[in-house]
């Protein structure tokens, strides 16, 4: 390293992108400093252990599939899953909560079961998905069942949501894949991958000053790093928002990016009780109208603490976020009254936390989709077009699935690599080349 540059490389948050950077970079030998605004390794990752006697997910939930690319580590780190089957869901829907495939069986629900076919043959026309749930005349049942299929993932409403996005982010492989909870924590994983950095917390950043050759970071407090390349992992709601000045300003491809995205609101509400009133086979229940998209219990399959953690997204989110941290537990609590007629959840209530990512100011939102017309935008927000400051963050990977955990982790992989080439080009070193050698992680 230079002695002109604090760093070889900085990486701009610490959440899972900007860990698998990271640790991408200082593994070749690299001087690699990590800034994150908050005080915590994770991001959106944030596993909450004061809550229960279990950890409960604050943030990311699962590990989406059984290759997705994060296994790997998660097996490294020895941490413990387990599956949540589908047939192990619950559906509210025309006021009903039934086991997911009694609803299924209704007549009535039939025409919409071949929406995920009907979504992948595409036909080129890039519609929203309320247009594409009106143009295929459904009605009562299958409305409600097609409207979850298409927006329980996505946090943007149906008149939002781009049909054509949510073919590319890999949306319709996610509503046929299984799940899995990591149940020592989902936060677990990125320390596991941060160990050994260098991360520096409390390091809001400002100002990003970039050439071909150098990068410089300002922080809102006015402390500076100067490196010879840059990884920003920023989330897509803080650049959206504007709350970064670069210098100079950004491509054109790069800002019409950012403007095609939408980041949407995500909150959640966690409920403790002092016994389950659900179905001790329910792993998780959706709901077709309400203030709360779904509802996970977090002990599915043990005796563990009955705890449900109420997720919304989109419209149903910006709702409980405008509603506040002492209205939003109410709208759960009566939601979960109407969900459940017989039970009494407010006396069996212990404990109850809001979550809302929405005004998180790390954070701007819970993670993105993309509207009608923004096909391709993640590519050119991930392109390497910025002389020496690369691109990572959950919202520039969509193959297999966008804007996730697995996402980030790819993402931070993949422009780790462009940094890393771009200085040893620099420096003419011959690609791959590594100032360390590399043994298996244990």
């Amino acid at each position: 390293m230079s002695r002109d540059f604090d760093a070889d490389v900085v990486v701009l948050g610490a959440g899972m992108a900007g860990c698998s950077a990271a640790r991408e970079l200082a593994g070749a030998g690299l001087d690699v400093t990590v800034l994150e605004a908050g005080h915590r390794i994770g991001g959106r990752v944030w596993t909450i252990r004061d809550f229960a006697t279990c950890p409960v997910e604050a943030g990311a939930e699962f590990i989406h599939g059984v290759g997705a690319a994060t296994w790997a580590d998660a097996r490294a780190a020895r941490l413990r899953t387990r599956a949540i089957p589908y047939r192990s869901s619950w559906l509210h829907m025309v006021g009903r909560t039934r086991w997911m495939p009694l609803h299924l069986l209704s007549p009535d629900a039939w025409r919409s079961l071949a929406i995920l076919w009907s979504i992948r043959r595409g036909d080129g026309v890039d519609v929203s998905a309320a247009s594409f749930i009106a143009q295929k005349g459904y009605r009562g049942r299958a409305k409600e069942l097609a409207t979850l299929t298409l927006a329980a993932h996505l946090p943007g409403a149906v008149e939002e949501i781009g049909i054509r996005g949510l073919v590319e982010d890999g949306v319709v492989g996610l509503e046929l894949g299984l799940n899995h909870r990591v149940l020592d924590g989902y936060d677990l994983l990125p320390r596991h991958i941060a160990e050994g950095l260098d991360v520096r917390f409390g390091w809001r950043v400002a100002r990003v000053s970039w050439t071909p050759d150098a990068v410089t970071v300002t922080s809102d407090d006015g402390r500076s790093q100067s490196a010879r390349a840059a990884v920003t992992t920023l989330p897509h709601g803080v650049l959206a928002a504007g709350d970064v000045e670069f210098d100079p300003p950004l491509p054109a491809a790069k800002t019409k990016a950012i403007a095609a995205i939408r980041t949407g609101a995500v909150a959640k509400v966690m409920l403790g009780f002092d016994e389950p009133f659900w179905p001790k086979r329910m792993a998780q229940v959706a709901c077709g109208t309400g203030p709360l998209t779904l509802y996970w219990a977090t002990s599915f399959g043990d005796d563990g603490p009955p705890v449900l953690v109420g997720y919304a997204t989109g419209p149903r989110a910006r709702a409980l976020s405008e509603a506040g941290g002492n209205l939003a537990p109410e709208m759960a609590l009566d939601d979960l009254e109407r969900l459940f007629p017989r039970a009494r959840p407010r006396q069996a209530l212990q404990d109850v936390r809001f979550v809302d990512w929405r005004t998180d100011p790390n954070a701007r939102g819970g993670y993105t989709f993309l509207p009608p017309g923004a096909v391709g935008a993640r590519a050119a927000l991930a392109a390497p077009d910025t002389g020496a400051l690369f691109w990572a963050g959950s919202a520039t990977a969509w193959i297999p699935l966008a804007d996730t955990v697995e996402a980030a982790f790819s993402s931070g992989v993949r422009a780790g690599g462009q940094a890393r080439a771009a200085l040893d080009r620099r420096d003419g070193r011959p690609a791959g080349w590594s100032r360390v050698k590399l043994g298996p992680r244990e």
